[in-house]
């Protein structure tokens, strides 16, 4: 096997660096014409992971230490309408979120929940709330998933993502909560180490009900340790081949070394996510269920790495499930948000492309999809027909904009614009200039529309004022 392990070490993390140092502000630069940017909020955020909306122009917004922020028309308001205990070393904190459409809304927070302030973690933990709009506060914690938070502070995770409403009745809207965990530095079965240790929750996507129950079609089935042919469930009894993994039946996917992104795509339904390399090779791929993502193995197409497929562990009852990602960079760029826009306010030649954010320079990212929806079609863009971004051109081949300030999430708003989340504590909104109401427009810009508009006006009081002298 290829260290992997210990190449990661040498992998900086994506919170860790904004902790270390900021980033410089610079104007953001758009290379689609057709496009506008504005700023929200500008730095009045500390450390900010995620955002989801709960009603038109109202957004909250997570910040790693721990607290849940609300702007409401633009405005970051001061109270905020969460507070919890976190470890935030590191990757660790405050990092997820994703919001419902039952009235009142239900809103699902993925954090490192810990009794004192950066104490030991109790766990990485998914707690649905309730939103309370009038008081401007998340109410009624209830727990979801309990899943590890140790040995490492450093790929855990953290995004979350619901799908569909109606998908599983009787629970919430019925939408289906996926969540993401990276590997904690761990190299056992989820991370296809066939002689390591069984599955612990590490390395994978969940896919469950709103109340937690593992969501009906997950793709594994529990099965015996010790006889690993042998189905089981919570009442079975594996005698002396025990015990049942009662746990992968929450699994949607696995071995994934670390994700920021998870989007559902708005015409299929299937789910795509950005995985994070450790010294290169970062991913796009489409999730498919039972899906093996490859690592400790592979990073990256099979055919660019030393190792095959015979060295991956396959679950058992699923057989092979790995594929190759559906796009890569070869070089990091620390890809995070990643959004799928249908018929949104950036116009409809958008209607057919996967955006991705990335931490490392704050540039958004285009990918083309092909007719199916299921990859890239790159025939405008010949140098990467090979699905591989292997240098800093092929990279900018698909740049559509730059200088976002570390992107930590991309989010599609109610309406249509895609708001683009900054660690460094800023909010942008960006749609096509046509669809920018007035009132949106810079001050400045606007004040410039109304003197050119006064021009001739005053121009012909001028030329009167000289004839009456």
């Amino acid at each position: 096997m290829r260290s992997k392990i210990l190449r990661s070490a040498r992998f900086v993390s994506i919170f860790g660096l904004a902790l270390l140092a900021g980033a410089p502000a610079r104007a953001q630069t758009l290379d689609d014409p057709s496009l506008y940017v504005e700023t929200i909020i500008d730095e009045e955020l500390m450390f900010a992971t995620a955002m989801a909306f709960v009603a038109p122009n109202d957004i909250l917004v997570l910040e790693k230490s721990g607290t849940v922020r609300r702007i409401l028309n633009g405005v970051l308001q001061p109270t905020p309408v969460l507070t919890v205990i976190v470890n935030a070393s590191f990757e660790r904190g405050l990092l997820g979120i994703a919001v419902n459409t039952e009235t009142p809304r239900k809103v699902f927070l993925y954090y490192t929940e810990a009794v004192t302030q950066d104490g030991t973690p109790l766990g990485n933990r998914v707690y649905r709330y309730t939103w309370n709009a009038v008081a401007g506060l998340l109410q009624s914690p209830q727990l979801l998933l309990d899943l590890p938070a140790i040995p490492a502070s450093n790929h855990v995770g953290g995004t979350l993502v619901l799908g569909p409403p109606g998908e599983a009745p009787g629970v919430g809207d019925g939408a289906l909560l996926y969540a993401v965990i990276g590997d904690l530095n761990l190299n056992g079965k989820l991370q296809n180490n066939a002689g390591g240790a069984a599955p612990d929750d590490s390395s994978v996507i969940l896919r469950i009900r709103q109340d937690g129950s593992p969501a009906p079609g997950n793709p594994f089935t529990p099965y015996c340790s010790g006889a690993t042919t042998l189905t089981c469930d919570e009442n079975a009894d594996c005698g002396g081949n025990g015990p049942c993994r009662l746990e992968v039946a929450r699994y949607f996917a696995y071995g994934v070394r670390n994700s920021f992104g998870m989007a559902i795509d708005p015409v299929t339904g299937q789910l795509w996510n950005t995985e994070n390399g450790s010294d290169q090779f970062d991913e796009v791929n489409r999730v498919t269920p039972g899906f093996n993502s490859g690592w400790n193995q592979i990073m990256g197409p099979d055919a660019l790495d030393p190792e095959g497929t015979g060295d991956l562990w396959n679950m058992p009852g699923a057989g092979s499930t790995y594929s190759d990602p559906e796009f890569t960079w070869t070089f990091t760029i620390a890809p995070t948000g990643i959004a799928i826009p249908v018929r949104s306010a950036l116009g409809p030649a958008y209607n057919g492309r996967v955006l991705v954010g990335d931490y490392n320079r704050g540039s958004l990212h285009a990918l083309p999809f092909n007719k199916a929806r299921t990859g890239f079609d790159f025939t405008a863009h010949p140098l990467l027909t090979d699905l591989v971004a292997d240098n800093w051109d092929e990279r900018d081949e698909l740049t559509i904009g730059v200088d976002f300030g570390r992107i930590s999430d991309l989010e599609f708003g109610p309406d249509g614009a895609l708001y683009v989340l900054s660690l460094l504590g800023t909010v942008y909104r960006i749609t096509a200039p046509s669809l920018v109401p007035a009132l949106r427009l810079p001050a400045l810009a606007l004040l410039c529309a109304l003197l050119a508009g006064s021009a001739p006006f005053l121009l012909r009081r001028a030329r009167r004022s000289r004839a009456d002298r």
